[in-house]
């Protein structure tokens, strides 16, 4: 039997308290810590499903002074910057773009790297991008979202976490947010003004960047919420509970 969808509230509760764990790594301790294995298996849920950051086997630590750290290529394919695949510098930033990669899966319900599908894009962030640049210039996302939340969101937190994503998976690594930055959107804290000011999300494979300022306070344009993908649910381990997909067969009523 398969295992329930896991709901929106408790999607965005791992994209929250992970980033903020994150955060902590990049700007609290010192050296700071880069933990170059982000990813959706990486993530541990208490009995709360409150996010707890795993795995820090792969782990770097970079001195306040240094811009970057060169290192052997290390971590999960799907989920690795292209600056840091393609050259092994590594920075803070490459773990905010892996990151970026784990907002998708939470967003979409696919996997970062899915071979039995039949469209051409081979890695998520492929297929992704073009679909949000549409939402940046006031498109839907109704072909985005997992279709097994069945519109079971908040359409302002949705598209903070939209923004968030395509501001961390952004080709050029000096121009994604801190994990701080993202904290920040994904609680509100930031009008959707300020978001594309200081973040300006999207950015293309041509290195082009897309004004969002036409995005209000209140979330900007939106439309249909029935949407397309794979979920995302947990299993029991313990007292721990790691990110697992579930059957796709497998669908939940509405909440409340």
């Amino acid at each position: 039997a398969g295992r329930p969808v896991m709901d929106w509230t408790t999607r965005l509760k791992i994209a929250l308290g992970s980033a903020k764990g994150f955060a902590y790594l990049h700007e609290d301790c010192h050296p700071r810590i880069i933990h170059r294995d982000i990813k959706t298996a990486n993530i541990l849920l208490d009995d709360n499903f409150e996010a707890k950051v795993a795995d820090f086997g792969l782990a770097k630590l970079s001195s306040d002074n240094n811009t970057h750290v060169s290192t052997r290529i290390m971590g999960t394919f799907g989920y690795l910057a292209p600056e840091y695949a393609s050259s092994g510098k590594l920075t803070e930033k490459s773990d905010v773009y892996s990151y970026g990669i784990m907002l998708l899966e939470l967003i979409t319900g696919r996997r970062p790297i899915d071979i039995s599908r039949d469209d051409d894009d081979d890695t998520l962030v492929d297929w992704a991008r073009p679909i949000m640049i549409k939402v940046a210039e006031g498109g839907s996302y109704e072909e985005f979202v997992d279709p097994r939340l069945e519109g079971n969101f908040d359409p302002h937190e949705m598209l903070r976490m939209i923004y968030s994503a395509a501001a961390c998976v952004r080709q050029s690594a000096r121009r994604r947010p801190k994990m701080s930055q993202v904290v920040r959107a994904l609680e509100g804290d930031v009008s959707l003004d300020d978001l594309s000011e200081g973040v300006k999300p999207l950015l293309t494979s041509s290195g082009s960047d897309y004004d969002l300022k036409r995005y209000n306070r209140n979330g900007g344009p939106m439309s249909s919420q029935e949407f397309t993908s794979s979920e995302y649910t947990h299993s029991s381990g313990g007292n721990s509970q790691e990110i697992n997909r579930s059957n796709p067969a497998n669908r939940v009523g509405r909440t409340p």
